[in-house]
């Protein structure tokens, strides 16, 4: 590895190391959906949903009911926590892909749910809370040393590895782009 210049071999460490990507890989993220599933079904397929869908964890939380179709999800707000959903600008809102494994945990997660729900809840219906599902699902352990970014970057990551041309990945990401 190439060290930028302002590094020092001997000034390099693990938390430099921390802020590259590590995305899981199929078999890994079925894994630990597995395993994750053990500790709570709901957060399981919510946390997979994640990572095969590239939304931010405040896009998730504004995700409705209405803005699921067939084939894919409507990304056009997001929701901080302890925020009121807001709409986003037009270069990040976009319409996500929904690859066939992830179509019946769509269905499962909106069973018995009006349209103007959340989509992405606990099993008691309440909105997410990013520290504690982390601590409900075990993060420290079950995420292997990821953090929960990393999931956009598995879906990234699993989309280009599907063959996927680079510039759609950004655009369903919602890559913001200079206007022109």
């Amino acid at each position: 590895m190439i060290l930028p210049a302002r590094y020092g071999a001997t000034d390099w460490c693990a938390e430099d190391a921390a802020d590259e990507p590590h995305p899981f890989t199929a078999l890994e993220l079925e894994c630990a959906w597995s395993e994750w599933s053990g500790y709570s079904p709901v957060l399981a397929d919510v946390m997979f949903m994640l990572a095969r869908t590239g939304l931010r964890w405040g896009e998730a939380r504004a995700v409705t009911v209405a803005d699921v179709g067939g084939e894919g999800i409507i990304v056009d707000k997001s929701a901080g926590e302890g925020c009121a959903a807001h709409r986003l600008p037009g270069s990040l809102a976009r319409i996500v892909p929904l690859v066939p494994r992830v179509r019946p945990l769509v269905r499962r997660l909106a069973v018995s749910r009006d349209a103007d729900e959340l989509l992405f809840t606990t099993s008691l219906g309440a909105p997410l809370r990013r520290a504690a599902v982390l601590r409900r699902l075990h993060w420290d352990e079950t995420g292997h040393g990821r953090s929960l970014h990393d999931l956009r970057h598995t879906a990234a990551s699993l989309w280009l590895a599907e063959g996927v041309e680079p510039s759609v990945v950004r655009d369903w990401l919602g890559t913001a782009r200079p206007a022109a």
